[in-house]
C-alpha cells in the first residue's frame, strides 16, 4: 500500500532504501536507545538483521525532498492471536516536525487495512513516550503498562512504556478522520 499526504509518501521498502535506513539507525543520537544491544551490525549484515522477526517495512519519504525521513516496521506478528508489534524510526532532524506522526497514521491505515490484526503494540522509551500522550488522552492509543528501569540509556536506567493501538479504536478515531483529510486523493 502506498499512501500520500501533502507532505509525505508512505511506501513499502525497496532494496535501494537500505543505505538510508542504516544511516538513520547509525545516528549517534539514536544508537544509545536502539534495539541492537551489542551495537550496530556491520553494513554488509544490516539487511538480514533488519528483517529478523520483521513482517513488513514501510518508509516515510518527504514528497518535496524525496529523502527518507524514517521508517516503520511491523514485527513479531501472531496471526492466531491477531496482534503484532511495531517500531518507528526517524532521522534526528525530523523529530518533532509531525512527519513521524504522519508516518504512524499511514502505518495504522496500512496495517489495519492489509493485516487481520486486532492490536498493534510498541515499546516506547521514557524520553519518547510524549509522542503518544495526545493519542492516549483521546483514546486512540492505550498505555498498557510500564516496564520500570528496563533499558540503560547513556548510563542511566530508563522506563519503557507499552503502548497499544486497537483496530477498533483506529477505525473510529478522530485521528483517522484527520489523517484521511491529509491524504491526497
Amino acid at each position: 500500500m502506498i499512501i500520500e499526504t501533502t507532505r509525505t509518501l508512505f511506501r513499502p521498502i525497496t532494496p535501494a532504501d537500505y543505505d538510508a535506513l542504516y544511516e538513520i539507525e547509525n545516528d549517534p543520537l539514536s544508537t544509545s536507545t536502539w534495539r541492537y544491544k551489542n551495537g550496530m551490525p556491520p553494513a554488509d549484515e544490516y539487511e538480514s538483521v533488519l528483517w529478523r522477526q520483521t513482517d513488513a517495512i514501510w518508509v516515510v519519504e518527504g514528497r518535496e525532498s524525496r529523502k527518507i525521513i524514517g521508517y516503520l516496521q511491523l514485527h513479531d506478528v501472531d496471526l492466531r492471536a491477531q496482534h503484532g508489534w511495531f517500531s518507528l524510526y526517524s532521522r534526528a532532524e525530523n523529530r518533532g516536525t509531525g512527519f513521524v506522526m504522519e508516518g504512524l497514521m499511514a502505518f495504522c491505515e496500512a496495517v489495519f487495512s492489509e493485516w487481520p490484526l486486532r492490536w498493534i503494540y510498541a515499546h516506547s522509551l521514557e524520553q519518547n513516550v510524549h509522542a503518544f500522550e495526545s493519542g492516549i488522552r483521546r483514546g486512540d492509543a492505550v498505555r498498557l503498562g510500564v516496564l520500570e528501569e528496563r533499558m540503560v540509556i547513556d548510563g542511566h536506567f530508563s522506563d519503557v512504556h507499552v503502548i497499544g493501538i486497537s483496530r477498533e479504536s483506529w477505525t473510529t478515531s478522530s485521528l483517522r478522520k484527520r489523517f484521511n483529510r491529509l491524504r491526497n486523493r
